[in-house]
């Protein structure tokens, strides 16, 4: 362990499931006003319960009936996914810690509790200090992300958001929803993929959420690149080669993406519009994967 890092945070298993809170996800985005794909993401999954809101009475009612009937119909396999991933975090949370912190030259100025709690939506959201992670794909016998994978993800968020924010009350900026959101995911990408981190989480190509996989940008040399390998280029040639910060790295990525913000927003009208068939369908991947030129 590095002597020098401070303050690791310790992330903390919820072993019960609060039924209430799930419920309050599950309705929140099936009515999410930025995440609009999200709905179709759980109605993709849970055909049967888009036919139950269809009907008359309380919505919120309707899905707690819900999720707590799958919860009931496959509690031995939850318990035993919830116990798989509790082992996971004793052995590899303090070491995957330290190589984030590394990467991302980071360090807490106070201990933090992060909060894991497990859900049955098909994505893994985030809160203030605590992050949610899927176990659907788990439950219906498919490879999934685990809940260290999902976490370090989802932690890089919070760090990614407090430097930022120093870096916009530095230069007097305000980096847009769309760009940011799109940058976040793609650093998760560059971040989990680097050693020790990787070889830890046992990842090989990670490729993070979907919106991002498409995406290109065309450098002004004419060449063209997904968004995560030129981010994964700069990456190597500023933090890597020039041995500057994360920060400095950061820095200079806003100072090229601002610029070009509108774009990212136009990307996002899109994936609004079509979700996961910008990764399907060929004419709609041939439009959202049109380079946004630097």
């Amino acid at each position: 362990m590095d002597k020098n890092i401070k303050n690791i945070p310790k992330i903390i298993l919820e072993e019960n499931i609060d039924l209430n809170r799930e419920m309050d996800l599950f309705f929140s985005f099936l009515h999410h006003p930025y995440y609009v794909q999200n709905r179709n993401f759980i109605f993709q999954v849970f055909p049967e319960l888009e036919k139950l809101l269809e009907k008359q009475g309380e919505k919120k009612q309707i899905i707690k009936l819900f999720i707590s009937k799958f919860y009931g119909d496959n509690k031995n396999e939850i318990q035993k996914i919830i116990q798989k991933n509790k082992n996971i975090l004793m052995k590899k949370s303090e070491l995957s810690l330290i190589a984030l912190f590394g990467i991302m030259d980071y360090q807490y100025e106070k201990p933090v509790v992060y909060k894991a709690a497990p859900t049955i939506l098909p994505f893994s959201p985030f809160g203030d200090d605590i992050f949610y992670f899927s176990i659907l794909g788990e439950i219906n016998g498919k490879a999934d992300k685990n809940i260290l994978t999902i976490g370090i993800h989802e932690i890089s968020h919070f760090i990614f958001s407090d430097i930022l924010k120093k870096i916009e009350n530095k230069r007097d900026v305000i980096l847009p929803d769309d760009v940011k959101n799109y940058l976040k995911e793609a650093l998760a990408v560059v971040i989990l993929n680097q050693e020790p981190l990787c070889g830890i989480l046992e990842l090989k190509n990670y490729k993070g959420n979907p919106e991002i996989q498409n995406l290109r940008i065309e450098k002004p040399d004419g060449s063209i690149k997904t968004f995560t390998d030129f981010l994964n280029e700069c990456y190597d040639a500023i933090k890597m080669k020039k041995q500057k910060s994360f920060c400095v790295f950061l820095e200079k990525i806003i100072s090229i993406l601002l610029p070009i913000a509108p774009e990212f927003a136009k990307k996002r009208v899109l994936w609004n519009k079509y979700g996961k068939k910008v990764l399907k369908e060929p004419k709609i991947i041939k439009l959202y994967s049109k380079p946004i030129k630097i």
